[in-house]
C-alpha cells in the first residue's frame, strides 16, 4: 500500500457486537479516532441480528464469545442470510483465544480476519484495511459460505504478509520458492 494513500472511512457503516457495553464503547472509541461516524452498537447476537434485517452494513466487528449464541454463529447466519447485501458483509470476529481451534472456526464460519484480545488500535485499522482492500474470492457453497480460505499451499493471503506463525513463514517461502522455479521452467 502507498504510505502516502488515504482512505476515507467517515461513510462507513459499522455494526459493533459484543456482550459487554464497555467493549462495544472502547472498540466504537477506537473506530471514531480513524474517522468513521456511522455505529449500530448491539449487545447480543438477537440484536445484532435485527439490526442486519434493518440496515446494511459495510463491516461487522463482533466478540467471539458471546453468552448463548456466539459471534461465530452469527457470522455463520450472516453468511446465510437471503438479502445478498447482508451476506456479503465484511466481518472481523474479535477474541481472547487465538487458538488453532479458536482460528478454524472463525474461518470456517465465514469471518474475513481474526484479531486477537488485547485489541491495539493499529491492528483494527489494518485489518479493516486489508479487508477493504481484499482481492480474495467470496465462495458460496453447500457446506461453506465467505472469503476464500483455501491458501495453505499458497501461504497466507498476499494482503496479509508472511502471517504470525512460524508455519505461515514457512508456507510463503514454499510458494515463493515454487514461483520461482516456475519462472525458472518458462524461461529454459
Amino acid at each position: 500500500m502507498n504510505r502516502s494513500a488515504r482512505i476515507n472511512l467517515s461513510s462507513a457503516n459499522v455494526l459493533v457486537v459484543d456482550d459487554n457495553l464497555h467493549a462495544v464503547e472502547l472498540l466504537c472509541g477506537v473506530l471514531d479516532g480513524f474517522g468513521m461516524r456511522r455505529f449500530k452498537r448491539a449487545t447480543s447476537i438477537d440484536e445484532a441480528k435485527e439490526a442486519c434485517e434493518d440496515s446494511v452494513f459495510d463491516l461487522i466487528l463482533t466478540d467471539a464469545q458471546s453468552p448463548g449464541v456466539d459471534g461465530y454463529e452469527l457470522i455463520q447466519w450472516v453468511r446465510r442470510s437471503q438479502d445478498e447485501q447482508v451476506r456479503l458483509t465484511p466481518a472481523i470476529i474479535i477474541t481472547a483465544h487465538t487458538r488453532r481451534s479458536q482460528v478454524a472456526k472463525a474461518r470456517d464460519c465465514g469471518a474475513n480476519y481474526i484479531i486477537a484480545k488485547p485489541i491495539t488500535p493499529k491492528i483494527i485499522l489494518e485489518r479493516i484495511i486489508w479487508v477493504a482492500q481484499s482481492t480474495r474470492m467470496f465462495l458460496e457453497t453447500e457446506s461453506y459460505i465467505g472469503p476464500d480460505r483455501r491458501v495453505r499451499k499458497l501461504g497466507p493471503p498476499t494482503e496479509t504478509g508472511a502471517g504470525r506463525r512460524k508455519e505461515d513463514a514457512d508456507a510463503a517461502a514454499a510458494a515463493e520458492a515454487d514461483a520461482e522455479d516456475a519462472d525458472q521452467e518458462a524461461t529454459a
